[in-house]
């Protein structure tokens, strides 16, 4: 970036306040128009809110304040800016559409920005972001046609979408800017091409983010393992929306699934910040822990509670309090005994950390020869610390 340090701070804020005014706007449409207003449609929204606008607004806010140089923060305010721009529009539109009265030009423009304004969104939210993590820079000048290719497809998506016919993407109302004949059937094979851009350019980023990956070492590599873990995590928290889409599960609740998008700008978010970087083997290892308990004492805990109250004849409180004693007591040595064997697999140079150390205190107890000592103190510090060199110095007394 060019821009001097005060126009860059300026320019950072406007875009972030941009996002949050359209999402306030979009709240106060809600208050005047959705009816009935209901807590789950306050807290659908809200939770829709977060995961897009306010979630990639906001980080892009902290990257671009933080990494000026840095465009992936520029791209995530832009990103959020674009999930942001139709929330003012909707629940007017909504209301237009349900009365059956005709739409203003006003509407008309909210209605096909509305269903096309997800293509830039995406763009600059994930294909960019892929290809220049995580120090901003491309992988070599070839992948400048990926880039090219993903800002293409984008905006041929917005151009050409908004001029094909047909009812807009989740609306019953028919496009107000559609072409006819000819012209319509051009449009439709753009926008056809401009899909098959936009998807193509995702997958090649992906592809460029796994060959960094490869390449990578040091701090470059833990970035990237960052990136990788918000990506496993975010696709473990829209896994339910996947299966809805499939017909294999019921539908969930979007203030379940939502959030989970905001796994990927945040683990990005930490990986150009290189904020606590290290501490990644031992999140992933508390997280597989705690899930692994609470899965291994939930069952437990249910089937005492009905054998309990079926022995004490409906005595609930009984069984109750019986299983919950039991799964206090089970608790902490089952989370003892769980915790080693995932600092085993996930967390491994800890865990031979943790073992190498063991093995020392027992040795120091019965090592007198000063020499020795020096040795062991030595080999032990080379594999638990990993310096680049180690050296012992020793006060006389």
């Amino acid at each position: 970036m060019t821009l001097q340090p005060r126009t860059r701070t300026l320019l950072a804020w406007s875009l972030w306040l941009a996002s949050m005014g359209c999402c306030a706007g979009g709240l106060l449409a809600a208050l005047l128009w959705v009816r009935p207003l209901t807590l789950g449609t306050l807290t659908g929204g809200a939770a829709t809110a977060l995961a897009f606008p306010v979630g990639y607004a906001t980080v892009g806010l902290v990257l671009s304040l933080r990494r000026p140089a840095n465009p992936i923060g520029w791209l995530y305010a832009a990103s959020g800016l674009a999930w942001a721009l139709d929330l003012p529009f909707g629940p007017w539109l909504d209301q237009l559409v349900r009365d059956h009265w005709p739409l203003p030009l006003a509407a008309q423009l909210a209605a096909v920005a509305g269903g096309f304004l997800w293509a830039p969104g995406v763009a600059f939210g994930l294909t960019l972001p892929f290809l220049l993590l995580p120090a901003g820079r491309l992988r070599s000048r070839g992948w400048r046609v990926v880039v090219a290719t993903a800002v293409t497809g984008a905006g041929i998506v917005l151009a050409a979408g908004s001029l094909i016919p047909g009812p807009l993407a989740e609306t019953s109302i028919a496009n107000p800017f559609a072409l006819a004949g000819v012209a319509g059937t051009v449009a439709t094979v753009l926008f056809d091409a401009g899909l098959a851009l936009h998807a193509a350019s995702l997958v090649a980023a992906l592809v460029s983010l796994v060959l960094r990956f490869r390449a990578s070492g040091g701090v470059e590599r833990q970035q990237l393992r960052w990136v990788a873990a918000g990506g496993a995590a975010a696709l473990a928290g829209l896994l339910p929306t996947i299966l809805v889409g499939l017909g294999i599960a019921p539908r969930v609740n979007d203030v379940v699934v939502y959030p989970a998008v905001l796994c990927v700008p945040v683990t990005v978010a930490v990986a150009v910040l290189r904020y606590r970087l290290w501490d990644l083997d031992r999140l992933v290892s508390r997280t597989v822990t705690y899930t692994l308990v609470s899965g291994l004492l939930v069952l437990p805990y249910l089937l005492i509670v009905l054998a309990v109250g079926r022995l004490a004849r409906g005595a609930d409180g009984l069984a109750v309090a019986a299983a919950t004693l039991t799964v206090a007591a089970a608790f902490s040595p089952l989370r003892r005994r769980v915790q080693d064997g995932v600092d085993r697999r996930f967390n491994r140079r800890r865990y031979d950390a943790a073992r190498t150390i063991e093995a020392f205190a027992i040795r120091l107890r019965d090592q007198v020869d000063l020499d020795a000592l020096t040795a062991e103190l030595l080999a032990v510090v080379e594999p638990t610390v990993q310096p680049t060199r180690a050296s012992l110095w020793l006060r006389h007394l």
